[in-house]
């Protein structure tokens, strides 16, 4: 039951973040009128891109920290202040500025591999879910079990997150911009909740690393 609880609950914080749904709109208006072939490239092109992103941050990220001499509790707290930044955008039915600026929005259709920027990055894979999922494979997972049920994890995003981008245009016809907006509020408040976890549990090894 926990085992399935973790799998859950990583699932959830990588697809509120990665957020797909709110990505809908914005995939839509800038392949007006591609051909199929087109739109088929651009949603591939982003969901690798996606993937390559997530795994590969995830599997390097903690390497990094190592060589700039960062602590894994450190950076909790400082995911935690940004996903918490994340989630209060989604809760006001802002695309968070963390994830794609007003000059990327401008240059999104002058590109012509939008699949892999600003979709891919940093519209899916953003420092966000960059973020959650370098502390969840190397401080959360605490054995080999839970690291991969974290990669699992992040391949159900990627390919979840595939599916409703390919099937964008008919699901952005049943939910439209109010329902897009409605479920990118509700999981900015289970992400809320996330990062406040994130901060709460850094603090308490930040804390107790300096008492002792």
């Amino acid at each position: 039951m926990e085992t399935l609880l973790f799998l859950v609950t990583v699932f959830i914080a990588l697809f509120a973040l990665v957020n797909p749904i709110g990505a809908l709109p914005v995939l839509i208006a800038v392949t007006e009128g591609y051909s199929s072939e087109d739109f088929d490239r651009v949603v591939k092109n982003a969901t690798v891109t996606e993937a390559l992103m997530l795994f590969g941050f995830m599997f390097i990220g903690i390497y990094i920290f190592q060589v700039l001499g960062i602590n894994i509790d450190d950076f909790k707290v400082a995911g935690g202040v940004l996903l918490f930044k994340v989630a209060f955008d989604m809760l006001q039915g802002r695309t968070s500025t963390t994830k794609l600026t007003p000059v990327e929005k401008e240059e999104t259709a002058e590109r012509s591999s939008i699949g892999i920027a600003p979709i891919g990055t940093p519209l899916l894979a953003g420092p966000g879910s960059i973020t959650t999922a370098i502390i969840y494979f190397n401080s959360y997972s605490t054995n080999l079990t839970d690291k991969v049920l974290v990669i699992v994890a992040v391949f159900l995003v990627i390919v979840v997150s595939y599916l409703m981008l390919h099937y964008s245009s008919i699901l952005f016809k049943f939910l439209g911009n109010t329902g897009s907006l409605l479920i990118s509020r509700i999981m900015g408040l289970l992400l809320a909740a996330i990062a406040v976890d994130f901060m709460v549990t850094g603090l308490a090894y930040v804390v107790a690393r300096i008492l002792g």
